[in-house]
Formats: structure tokens, sequence, C-alpha cells
């Protein structure tokens, strides 16, 4: 049981909060949410969210940015970002609905 205690532990040291984020990148936290919120990835980066909305970074994704090499952002997780936030069309922000559906038109499909 304490095995498995320290694993886990283990795997939260690689993942940083959004504050965490800001300190690092000396931005403020509101910063990386909007990207988020916005394009999808923040600097390439996209974060894993709880389900209380929290949002945690890779921390290795950060210290390759400081390092100053690029991050490929992860166009599967984005597309599932536009997704989980077209699938409940009552929290979806005017500005995501347009973003949505120029994808899809983009994409070929028929917007709704």
């Amino acid at each position: 049981m304490a095995n498995a205690q320290v694993a886990s532990s283990n795997r939260l040291t690689t993942k940083l909060s959004t504050e965490e984020l800001a300190d690092r990148l000396r931005n403020r936290p509101q910063t990386a949410r909007a990207a988020y919120c916005r394009a999808g990835h923040y600097l390439g980066m996209v974060p894993t969210k709880l389900p209380s909305g929290r949002l945690l970074w890779d921390a290795g994704e950060v210290e390759a940015l400081l390092a100053g090499e690029a991050v490929q952002a992860d166009t599967a997780a984005i597309d599932e970002h536009f997704a989980r936030k077209a699938a409940n069309p009552a929290k979806l922000p005017e500005h995501i609905a347009r973003k949505v559906a120029a994808k899809c038109l983009i994409a070929g499909a028929v917007a709704k």
C-alpha cells in the first residue's frame, strides 16, 4: 500500500499548477488560463484538466521551454478541448462557438 502512495506522489511532482507555471514563466496565472481557453494550448503546452476544473501542466515541457526548446502542441488534445467545450452549448462562449463553426467549415463538415 505504501508503494502505491509513493508512486502516486512521484507522478504528481511532474505536474505544475497554473500558479506554479506562472511563477516559473514570470507571468500571471490568467495568461495561461486565457490562452488555453482561446487556443487550446499555452506556448504549445496542453494541460491535464482535473474534474475540479484545475489545470496541471507538464513540468518537463516547462523546463524545455525555459531551456529555449520549442514545445509542439498535441493537436489531438486541442481538438478534444474544443469538442468538450462544444458538447455543452449552455457553457459555450460566443467566441468559441464561432471558432468551432469555422473549424467545422475548414474540415469540410457542415456546421449546425
